[in-house]
């Protein structure tokens, strides 16, 4: 028997995860949570320079990118042929995608709902045996507590079956507040570190729009068009769950 997390995370990755759709019951008739993954970050700086550049051709173009502040938003995307360009090269990168979409069906999805992405991720990684980034960005808007400080295990214990055949792994896990998280550290087995940061500064999180955006497509409005693109190049893994709260 082991205590010791067997689930690891990589330290020179950082996972963005963003959203598409609205929780009220009005508006779009689903919400959808979107993860990303890359480690490519320069290449993706180089990207956008190029979708900048290619917007700014066009009047259309300048008065969008300076309306958004020069941020990078799959929604109202002036230019169809640079998104589509700019969404395959996106795909060519290192890029992980994970997602999960909720069917509002009339319901207000309450914001808790939104934790369980990243929960879901950490149970895909330990069954799976993945590596997970050692620090994820939400936008800023993402939570309503801006407090959340980290994504954490603890409790964490391995059995090997008698058979020597498998492994058991049972553990605990949650998003801990800077509060709880600084009363004992030293509690935790695993912690990712969680920040929050204005989408306008950070390109990861403009990436992450792009592929939110994308899926978000599929789901609202059966337009595989961008979803199409995106799978040529890497694998989208997700699908549409249930609220439970």
């Amino acid at each position: 028997m082991s205590t010791k997390t067997s689930i690891l995370c990589d330290r020179l990755k950082t996972g963005y995860v963003d959203e598409s759709g609205d929780p009220g019951t009005k508006g779009s008739n689903c919400l959808v949570l979107t993860y990303i993954c890359l480690d490519e970050r320069k290449k993706l700086s180089k990207l956008f320079k190029k979708t900048k550049e290619a917007l700014m051709r066009t009047k259309k173009g300048q008065i969008w990118l300076n309306r958004n502040g020069g941020e990078i938003k799959f929604n109202s995307f002036p230019d169809q042929h640079v998104l589509l360009k700019t969404l395959e090269e996106l795909a060519k990168l290192k890029l992980e995608i994970m997602f999960r979409a909720f069917k509002k069906e009339g319901k207000t999805i309450h914001p808790l709902e939104k934790n369980r992405l990243l929960h879901d991720l950490l149970l895909e990684s330990s069954a799976n045996r993945t590596q997970l980034p050692k620090k994820i960005i939400v936008d800023k808007d993402y939570f309503q507590n801006k407090k959340i400080a980290c994504l954490a295990v603890w409790g964490y214990v391995e059995e090997t079956y008698p058979d020597g055949k498998g492994t058991n792994m049972a553990y605990q896990f949650g998003l801990i507040d800077e509060e709880e998280y600084n009363k004992d550290p030293s509690h935790f087995d695993l912690v990712i570190s969680i920040k929050h940061e204005n989408s306008k500064n950070n390109l990861g999180l403009q990436a992450a729009d792009l592929v939110c955006g994308a899926i978000f497509q599929e789901i609202e409005h059966g337009d595989t068009t961008y979803t199409d693109l995106i799978k040529k190049y890497t694998s989208i893994r997700g699908g549409i769950i249930k609220p439970v709260i």
